[in-house]
């Protein structure tokens, strides 16, 4: 991002600040009347897991169908101001009643929607996670069952990652019990749990779910026997080359496969359901007759976890193109596809160099992954930033900024399709969390964890940004030189997850 687009933009941001009010990203408990330490994880737990008093509540939904219209709109202030609402319950309430109830119904579910919800259960455990409080689990889990079911994404993880900050070893027992619940985040997070707490010996208990109607469950128990090494995972891989609902999942599985056993069946991730069938059951035949026989090789999942993306030598593993993936003139280098002039290398170290325009991409694909690499910015100018998301040049990316008290910040380059974590679409620019953290001509560390489409971003330990891919697929990821400085980058480092 040069130093001219980011004066334009702060100066537009001034002229839009009466129509958009800043993003509510990184939400704290405080944002929904508590405080943001252990007496205010108590205080929303024990109002989650407080019953609803049924003769209020029953009042309510009769003065909704009053003659009195006052009564009806005291009646709707009220239920739509209660702090937790019970929204199966007045979905429920709505079947069969008046057009008038079922509206009024309507715009309190509106305002006290499931992403109000989302919002204080994530805040809940983002706190729980930072301060470590433990002991919580059996109200944790309880302020979530009984109520609506959430699709994979941000609240599961952060729910989940929670659970295993709260639990201890007393907890076995009952996340043993959990793993049958009718809730798909809770068994999801028994299984993460469990695995955390009790390692190899929590096998005996996830491999039931092995068979879980929810794919993302069925994933995470296959996972975890095949991490250990167990072929009791092969077959499950081998079903979810047909779950519909996630290429993620068909993708790691197919992955897997592929590498334990060695084989190839002519299957295609991204093919449609009928596409998919014919390769799919050759996979499953070919396990049922040879997995107990078959030389299976694990370890190459191991040996795999791990890649260099800079070898401090060549430019082996990018490709070069002009910034943005655009076509066209590019500054410095009229009319040419950049190349090594562009950038340079020093001390093994990778220089962003000064007076050329241009960004590289990594020749691999990476679906769930940790980045981490040191920057440093050599000058009061220099500018960059990472692209992660990235396909084709007219496919575009999310830009992570790396540039003077701005590190984290998030841009929209071309037609990517991104959700900030408010959960409103990335237009252009979403500006990070917290304040700026970086350490002024000195090495900074950035840490980007992508895993199914949610990224996170953390600069020199702390997070300062999340977003979402609408497209949670395999893609790469971009060196950004914007010409204006020079920024060297050390130790460019990714773990697959």
């Amino acid at each position: 991002m040069t130093l001219f687009r980011l004066k334009l933009i702060c100066w537009l941001s001034l002229l839009l600040i009466p129509l958009c009010i800043s993003f509510s990203k990184d939400k704290r408990l405080s944002e929904y009347g508590y405080s943001d330490d252990k007496n205010g994880v108590l205080s929303l737990l024990g109002l989650l897991n407080k019953k609803h008093d049924t003769k209020l509540l029953a009042k309510y939904l009769s003065d909704l169908d009053s003659n009195d219209f006052s009564k009806r709109e005291r009646a709707t202030l009220n239920l739509s101001r209660l702090p937790v609402i019970d929204r199966v319950f007045l979905n429920d309430a709505m079947k069969g009643s008046s057009p008038e109830v079922s509206f009024r119904i309507r715009s309190i579910l509106k305002q006290n929607n499931k992403e109000r919800f989302d919002g204080m259960i994530r805040a809940l455990s983002y706190e729980i996670i930072r301060g470590k409080h433990e002991g919580l689990l059996s109200d944790l889990f309880s302020s979530v069952e009984g109520r609506e079911q959430y699709s994979m994404g941000g609240m599961w993880r952060s729910f989940s990652e929670a659970s295993s900050v709260t639990a201890n070893e007393k907890d076995v027992e009952l996340l043993k019990r959990k793993l049958v619940s009718d809730n798909d985040m809770i068994r999801y997070s028994s299984v993460k749990t469990l695995l955390s707490l009790l390692g190899e010996r929590s096998l005996p208990f996830i491999e039931m779910n092995l068979k879980d109607k929810n794919p993302h469950i069925k994933w995470e128990c296959a996972n975890a026997l095949m991490k250990f090494q167990k072929k009791e995972c092969l077959i499950p891989l081998s079903e979810l080359l047909m779950c519909d609902e996630d290429f993620g999942l068909r993708w790691r599985s197919l992955e897997a496969l592929r590498k334990i056993t060695g084989q190839e069946f002519g299957y295609y991730a991204a093919g449609n359901a009928e596409e998919r069938s014919v390769p799919a059951t050759k996979w499953t035949d070919w396990l049922e007759a040879n997995a107990d026989s078959a030389k299976l090789n694990f370890g190459v999942l191991d040996n795999d976890q791990a890649v260099a993306l800079f070898n401090g030598k060549n430019f082996e593993e990018w490709e070069f193109r002009n910034l943005g993936g655009r076509p066209g003139v590019i500054f410095g280098r009229k009319g040419q596809v950049p190349d090594e002039d562009t950038w340079d290398i020093e001390n093994q170290n990778l220089i962003a160099k000064k007076g050329f325009r241009s960004e590289i991409i990594t020749k691999q694909s990476f679906l769930n992954y940790e980045f981490s690499f040191e920057y440093k910015l050599l000058e009061g100018t220099s500018d960059s930033g990472v692209g992660i998301f990235a396909g084709d040049a007219d496919e575009g990316y999310l830009e992570i900024q790396l540039y003077n008290q701005t590190s984290g910040d998030l841009y929209k380059i071309g037609a990517a399709q991104i959700v900030t974590d408010d959960g409103n679409p990335l237009a252009f620019r979403s500006t990070k969390f917290k304040a700026s953290n970086e350490v002024k001509d000195e090495w900074n560390k950035m840490v980007i964890r992508v895993s199914d489409g949610q990224s996170e971003i953390k600069v020199n330990g702390e997070v300062q940004n999340r977003a979402l891919s609408k497209e949670a697929k395999p893609s790469k990821i971009v060196l950004r030189n914007e010409g204006t400085g020079k920024v060297e980058f050390r130790n460019l480092l990714l773990k697959k997850l």
